[in-house]
């Protein structure tokens, strides 16, 4: 996480000519004149804005097909349309393929809580395009020590293992990649079709819950969704870092929260579920490397897809549980993550107070991986890709990727003649290198599921 400057600013502000000082002033003035005259109406307006445009996008930029291309190539895909909108942004406005995921995440957490909550585990790879190496990080479930009424959850650790991603690999300040999700969280947002989705599917099983009756008992599709309580959680997450969430006074509200709900969940049960860090695992492609997450995740589901096992099971009809988003900027660094909840709204437990759905450590949890190719020797990119809708996903992404990189067919052609099979795919290809032809990339969001896929301009 990168410091907060504004003292060094402030010191090389006295220091500058006189000029720059009574500009400062008047701006200052400016400032605070429009934070006086901010009316209920401004307020009004805002939450309408954000409602129907959550990422702040130009009007020429608001709508997007499912399949994208271009010549100048960033792009994010993503199990939910608005999480997908905010990624696109963060790549517009100078961060990297990490920053953007990383925004993702926190965007899914409000969007798509029932397969993305900040109660999820999961699984993500990073391509850095300057160290030219990957990186993997694993946040799988972990029971906590009390069942919440009867209910067994997961020790959040997403947060943790997001932070530790960011810290290595971003490059926008953290504030930057949280706040999106705090404002969709805070003045609300339209409930798209992926979460309209999992509610007509899985809404019924909330009913022992009141929070979660409360919060998602009378939500329809284009219904406007606010979460007041995940707006102040994500609020100190942004203002304190991520390791507010595991150690400081964010964790112990936390865990007072889960108490008072009938769970278990001490500060020290926060701070010892560490995400793994490591070096993925990978096989060899040509002069590239196939990069998955390693054991405990599901790389090896992956690479089964890879080698041609295309995966078994029904078509995916909603989140199932299980969501995925990737990322890739226009310097050829890509980061690809895949969540879990367990199964659909995960332990269908919201904490009081907080507003997070709380995960389920049923081992099909920690059946997800993304799926990176990538040159080491020069840093070039090829493919990204995450699954949801079924645990068998990571499976699905590995046959779609061998599909495409390895036989040259179209991604979107293959995605859609799957026609959801084992579970969504999201996937992002550059078959001929993003620098070698950045304009024979694609992106592309499985047609059968409900998430979408945008191309940075």
């Amino acid at each position: 996480m990168r410091l907060n400057k504004v003292s060094t600013g402030l010191r090389q502000a006295r220091n500058g000519r006189r000029p720059r000082q009574l500009r400062n002033a008047v701006l200052v003035g400016v400032l605070l004149l429009g934070g006086c005259g901010f009316s209920e109406t401004d307020r009004e307006r805002d939450r309408a804005d954000n409602a129907a445009n959550p990422a702040g996008l130009t009007q020429n930029k608001r709508t997007f097909s499912p399949i994208t291309k271009g010549s100048s190539f960033a792009a994010t895909t993503a199990e939910e349309g608005r999480a997908a909108e905010v990624g696109r942004e963060i790549l517009e406005a100078g961060g990297n393929a990490t920053d953007a995921a990383v925004a993702m995440y926190f965007a899914l957490s409000v969007t798509l809580p029932s397969a993305a909550s900040l109660g999820a585990s999961g699984a993500c790879v990073v391509h850095n395009d300057k160290t030219k190496k990957a990186e993997a990080f694993v946040f799988p479930p972990v029971a906590a020590p009390g069942a919440v009424k009867g209910t067994p959850f997961s020790v959040p650790t997403g947060v943790r293992a997001i932070t530790l991603m960011h810290v290595r690999h971003g490059q926008l300040r953290w504030e930057q990649t949280v706040s999106p999700a705090e404002r969709l969280a805070r003045f609300g947002f339209q409930v798209s079709r992926a979460l309209a989705h999992d509610l007509q599917a899985g809404g019924a099983l909330l009913g022992a819950d009141a929070e979660a009756r409360r919060i998602f008992g009378n939500v329809s599709e284009g219904a406007l969704l606010t979460q007041p309580e995940l707006a102040a959680v994500l609020g100190g997450i942004r203002q304190r870092g991520g390791a507010e969430f595991f150690q400081g006074a964010l964790a112990r509200t936390f865990s007072e929260q889960v108490s008072q709900a009938g769970g278990s969940l001490p500060v020290d049960a926060l701070r010892a579920a560490v995400p793994i860090a490591s070096a993925p695992l990978s096989v060899s492609h040509y002069r590239s490397r196939v990069y998955v997450a390693p054991s405990p995740a599901a790389g090896s589901a992956v690479l089964a897809g890879w080698n041609g096992q295309q995966p078994a099971g029904g078509s995916a009809v909603d989140s199932g549980g299980f969501a995925g988003f990737a990322a890739v900027d226009g310097k050829g660094g890509a980061a690809a993550c895949a969540v879990s909840m367990g199964q659909l709204f995960g332990a269908r437990v919201v904490v009081p107070g907080s507003g997070i759905m709380l995960g389920s450590p049923n081992p099909e949890a920690a059946s997800v991986s993304p799926m990176i190719i990538a040159n080491p020797g020069n840093g070039e990119f090829t493919f990204a890709g995450a699954g949801g809708g079924a645990p068998t996903a990571a499976q699905a992404v590995g046959y779609v990727a061998r599909e495409v990189i390895e036989n040259d067919r179209n991604l979107a052609t293959v995605i859609a003649n799957r026609r959801a099979q084992g579970g969504f795919v999201n996937a992002i290809a550059c078959p001929s290198g993003l620098r070698g032809k950045p304009e024979a990339c694609r992106t592309a969001a499985d047609p059968a599921g409900a998430g979408l896929s945008t191309i940075a301009q």
